[in-house]
């Protein structure tokens, strides 16, 4: 039983000593040194994006029509003739409704009136006569229309300059002249000059009621809603970053009256946790010249560090390199950040050595094969100062020039992920009645960053952003 026992233990005690000397000498290189993750990105021309604001101005039109009276003139209201002391004339009129519609950036109001005359004559030695026009069943019409180009002040509010552009006989000719025939009298002009007279004096009635209309506050909705953050992911987030505020002319159609707004903005793409916003008053408006053109962006493809690694083990795991008689066999590898811009690979290995060393460099883009890859990769300085005292063997170039050509991992699929990301943020419904719409193109790689939780390839984009802002009906 003893010489068994011992025969065993021989067997176990050679067992282990030849596993020892298959798996060779331990290393165990020390982690590269951390440094500040500072990530500078690049400057981007600022953007556009447009935001038209679409106002009904139903709820006004009844306001517009009362500002101006329906009736006027008295046929019991005796004037004197201008040019004729013994002739004393009077009428009376009434205008249809106004016909309200926008055509551009002017509001047009049109009427016709309709209206009656009467003359008075006192000769010389004869008594007083008098005689009438339009008092039946026609009567002689005038059109009328006014006209009000709108604008947005520098203070976000409304306004018009209405003049009269239009006070005429409907049609020429003696359907729509009034002319007294006994005394040879004609009204026309003197109930024409009175109607433009009635209406050049309400024109500031008609402003007034203009400048009640409330867009500021539609303004200042969307202005808050702008700056609020957009979620992409979940950690990532697109900020606007407005800054100022173009207004073209205001223009229309019909009844609804749109603002030309343009939101100038510095959008960039936020990692990690929703970002906390300052809100900003609504700035004062930039002039034409100072706005930029189109929408531009930095997005980002993200490589995570984990999925580096697996497809950099997949593709290096089983690997045997030589040197001389000496040979390792590649485990694993870990890729991670150690800041400056910089990544870590950790080879793990067997065979004539054991254990574990390091390499930094760093990552860049191969614009010919749409790649990262990293064209310096070398030994970290903590595992060539060990490897220099002990195992010199190890440190040898074609261990370093086998690893920067594997470490490559394909770029492509990372960026149409992050520009899906960010196309599907720029077309939702921010809120009822606000939609975002928009689209990237020309995207183009514009560096690499090496982060401490991840790479990120930076791509620019251009495109063009719709923000809508539509008024219901009150």
């Amino acid at each position: 039983m003893v010489t068994g026992s011992a025969e065993r233990l021989k067997a176990i005690l050679l067992c282990t000593l030849l596993v020892g000397c298959d798996r060779g000498p331990a290393v165990e290189a020390p982690l590269p040194s951390l440094s500040a993750d500072v990530d500078s990105l690049p400057t981007l021309e600022r953007s556009l994006i447009e935001a038209p604001i679409s106002y009904d101005l139903t709820p006004i039109i009844a306001e517009l029509e009362r500002a101006v009276p329906k009736r006027f003139g008295d046929l019991t209201d005796r004037r004197v003739h201008p040019t004729n002391s013994r002739v004393r004339l009077a009428f009376e009129a009434e205008r249809s409704p106004f016909a309200i519609a926008l055509d551009g950036g002017v509001v047009r109001m049109s009427a016709t009136i309709t209206y009656a005359g009467r003359a008075w004559y006192k000769p010389p030695i004869a008594p007083e006569v008098s005689a009438s026009c339009g008092t039946g069943d026609q009567r002689p019409r005038a059109r009328i229309e006014l006209v009000s180009p709108l604008r947005v002040t520098a203070d976000w509010k409304l306004r018009s300059s209405t003049t009269v552009r239009v006070v005429e006989p409907f049609e020429p000719g003696e359907r729509d002249q009034c002319e007294v025939t006994v005394l040879k009298i004609d009204v026309t002009e003197r109930v024409i000059d009175a109607a433009r007279g009635m209406l050049e004096k309400n024109t500031r009635t008609i402003d007034a009621k203009v400048a009640t209309i409330d867009i500021r506050s539609k303004f200042d909705e969307w202005w808050a809603i702008v700056q609020q953050p957009i979620r992409l992911s979940d950690s990532v987030w697109l900020a606007i970053n407005p800054i100022a505020v173009h207004v073209d002319p205001a223009r229309g159609s019909r009844k609804i009256l749109r603002t030309g707004i343009a939101l100038i903005a510095e959008p960039r793409i936020v990692l990690g946790r929703r970002p906390v916003i300052t809100p900003m008053p609504l700035p004062r408006q930039v002039s034409a010249t100072d706005a930029p053109d189109g929408f531009h962006i930095l997005f980002e493809g993200v490589l995570p560090y984990d999925l580096a690694s697996k497809l950099l083990t997949d593709e290096l795991r089983g690997k045997k390199i030589s040197k001389g008689r000496q040979t390792i066999t590649v485990e694993s590898a870990r890729m991670f950040g150690v800041g400056g811009n910089k990544i870590a690979l950790e080879v793990d290995f067997k065979g004539s050595a054991q254990g574990r060393i390091y390499f930094v460099g760093t990552p860049r883009y191969d614009a010919a094969g749409d790649r990262l890859y990293v064209p310096d990769l070398d030994y970290d300085v903590g595992t060539a100062h060990m490897l220099v005292r002990s195992l010199e063997w190890l440190k040898h170039d074609e261990l370093r020039d086998y690893l920067r050509n594997k470490a490559r991992w394909p770029v492509g699929g990372l960026i149409s992920k992050g520009q899906e990301q960010l196309v599907r943020g720029l077309n939702h419904e921010l809120k009822p009645g606000v939609q975002l719409s928009g689209d990237v193109t020309n995207v183009k790689i514009v560096g690499v960053h090496a982060g401490r939780d991840a790479v990120r390839v930076r791509a620019h984009a251009d495109g063009a952003v719709r923000l809508d802002v539509r008024q219901s009906r009150k």
